[in-house]
């Protein structure tokens, strides 16, 4: 398996084996409100020795700081890191951590590649879908008299397709929670088999007014249960789980920009008339007043400029 680079508040790179060690139990879409974590306990400081201020964390979605706050990692943001020779610019996820100092960072910066070649061309090819498989890989493992072995285990395998590294868990942990769905959901063998194969399993439960409505259940290796159950339809699921960053994701001193999937962040000083404008437009859908108008005076006359030559070349194009 290809390791994961963790950058530590120590900045020490140590390799990480990328293990998914799901606790006991399944995850309900509904129940998601647990927190590990608070936001006035993260360690601002750390991250900002990356790069990531206190305005970029903060400005970041609601639904953003729900999944960092129940342990799980943040969209993939643009982060440096200083060098003898200077700054390096990388992009990476981050989660927070519990240590005996304190709580920490742990980051998962973005590979070139993918590492897929133990596994076949169809595994490859469900795996670069964002599908959880079902396969046998090498784990690396420290016996009790300290040294380090290699043994093959048969393992859930799923893809970060942000950060092309590949996490597993052993079939057992999932399996075991997939028996405790299935007894809750009365699931058929058929049923347990879909998952293996990478599907989602939709059924119908009849709800307080009895009506029958949707629950889909499904796997995925970046929750702390590795089985998740979300009131809905399959695309509901899909919408849940694998949420992303809109295209602006506006906070209290800037913006974020998801341009073909990669995040940048624009401190209010420097918004463009594209963010304005989506911000004016925003304002008008809400019924609410917007700073829009303001800032467009206090923009630069070379940034109104800059603007005012974008525009004319969109409308060439169109």
């Amino acid at each position: 398996m290809p390791n994961i680079i963790i950058l530590s508040k120590n900045k020490n790179l140590t390799p990480y084996l990328s293990r998914n060690f799901a606790s006991a139990n399944f995850q309900n879409a509904e129940n998601m409100e647990e927190k590990r974590f608070h936001r006035e306990e993260y360690p601002l400081d750390i991250l900002a020795e990356f790069g990531l201020t206190e305005e970029m964390i903060y400005d970041l979605p609601e639904f953003v700081h729900e999944t960092i706050e129940r342990g799980g990692k943040s969209p993939l943001l643009p982060i440096t890191v200083s060098q003898p020779f200077g700054l390096t610019h990388a992009y990476a996820k981050f989660c927070l951590i519990e240590t005996e100092d304190g709580i920490d960072v742990m980051f998962s910066p973005k590979l070139k590649a993918a590492n897929l070649d133990s596994f076949n061309e169809d595994e490859r090819q469900a795996l670069l879908l964002g599908k959880v498989i079902v396969s046998e890989i090498e784990d690396h493992i420290i016996t009790d008299e300290g040294v380090e072995d290699v043994q093959r285990i048969q393992a859930f395998v799923q893809l970060d397709r942000d950060t092309n590294g590949v996490i597993y868990t052993p079939t057992q942990v999932i399996g075991r929670n997939l028996n405790a769905v299935a007894t809750e959901y009365e699931l058929s063998g058929d049923d347990l088999q879909s998952f293996w194969n990478g599907g989602l399993v939709t059924l119908y439960e009849e709800n307080h007014q009895g009506q029958n409505e949707p629950v889909t259940i499904g796997v995925d290796l970046f929750t702390d249960t590795g089985v998740i159950v979300v009131p809905g339809t399959a695309d509901k699921w899909e919408n849940t789980v694998r949420r992303i960053m809109p295209k602006y994701s506006f906070g209290n001193d800037g913006c974020w920009l998801n341009k073909d999937g990669v995040l940048s962040y624009v401190p209010e000083e420097e918004f463009t008339k594209d963010i304005l404008d989506e911000l004016e437009r925003l304002a008008k859908q809400h019924g609410m007043v917007s700073d829009a108008q303001k800032l467009r005076h206090t923009m630069p006359e070379s940034q109104v400029q800059t603007d005012n030559v974008e525009e004319e070349q969109r409308q060439l194009v169109r």
